[in-house]
């Protein structure tokens, strides 16, 4: 869970996003549509959280409800949170879950529409769609319950069930094991018109490893186990094979103009990811 200090922080930061929106009205990102933001376009019904400088008090006499005036020009986005809920996420859940609370906060304090799809089993798992400060806390019931245990099927290949991808941005939150090195999933993802950024999390223990002698190592997805002398020199190809992984993940992300972020999960999340996500540009 989040601490109400860091939400305060939140508070002053926006997610960036190149394009314009192309969604529903009422948000505060500029959308394709000519006018102005004086163009008065519609109303809508207040949603806790709102702008409330925005709600139409003539409406609010006449019907004793609250109604949001909404412009031309200005329409809210769609966010999408795509977060890896395999088994082998399980010892960096923590960091990856607090990772989607944030991308999600600050969605929802900037007036986007949100979803959550939880990736496992090759398949995606879909959250109601939130909008509003006040659905935060519907947001991490939804995490509440989820539990990362996916131990079949490819993440692209969950990626390509997700449901619900309008465009706008895409925040794909995984420890990137998978086959094609995410290069897959993201070509889809760019096809389906998702300005994507990617979150890879990993634990101090994927990063750091400080086993030695004789071990036996289990894939906390297939079952399968190897038996392994951690050598100096077993340590040694471990290191040069992380970095050859972490080099073409960051490669596939690039080539795409994709922002990305490595989140050390072993770390204090709330001193180090907001420095993280201003870094790679996903904040502003």
């Amino acid at each position: 869970m989040l601490t109400d200090r860091f939400l305060a922080r939140l508070d002053a930061l926006r997610l960036v996003m190149r394009g314009r929106a192309q969604g529903g009205a009422g948000g505060s990102r500029r959308s394709r549509q000519t006018g102005s933001s004086a163009e008065f376009s519609d109303y809508r019904e207040y949603i806790p959280g709102d702008d409330i400088r925005r709600l139409d008090w003539n409406a609010l006499a006449r019907f004793d409800r609250l109604y949001m005036k909404l412009f031309m020009e200005e329409q809210e986005s769609q966010v999408m949170i795509l977060l890896d809920a395999s088994a082998s996420m399980e010892d960096k859940w923590s960091a990856a879950r607090s990772a989607a609370e944030t991308v999600g906060y600050l969605a929802l304090t900037g007036g986007d529409r949100l979803r959550l799809q939880l990736l496992k089993d090759g398949r995606a798992v879909c959250s109601p769609q939130f909008s509003g400060r006040a659905a935060f806390a519907k947001l991490t019931a939804f995490l509440d319950r989820a539990v990362p245990d996916g131990k079949e099927g490819t993440l692209t290949e969950a990626v390509r069930r997700a449901e619900s991808l309008k465009k706008g941005l895409c925040f794909l939150i995984t420890d990137g094991y998978t086959e094609d090195a995410l290069k897959e999933a993201l070509d889809y993802l760019r096809y389906m018109r998702q300005e994507t950024a990617v979150i890879q999390v990993l634990s101090g223990g994927e990063l750091r490893p400080e086993t030695e002698g004789a071990v036996r190592l289990c894939d906390s997805e297939s079952g399968e186990q190897i038996d392994l002398l951690a050598d100096r020199n077993a340590l040694e190809s471990y290191h040069e094979a992380l970095e050859d992984f972490l080099k073409q993940i960051r490669e596939n992300c690039s080539g795409r103009e994709t922002p990305y972020l490595l989140l050390d999960g072993s770390k204090a999340f709330e001193d180090c990811f907001l420095p993280l996500l201003s870094r790679s540009g996903m904040i502003g």
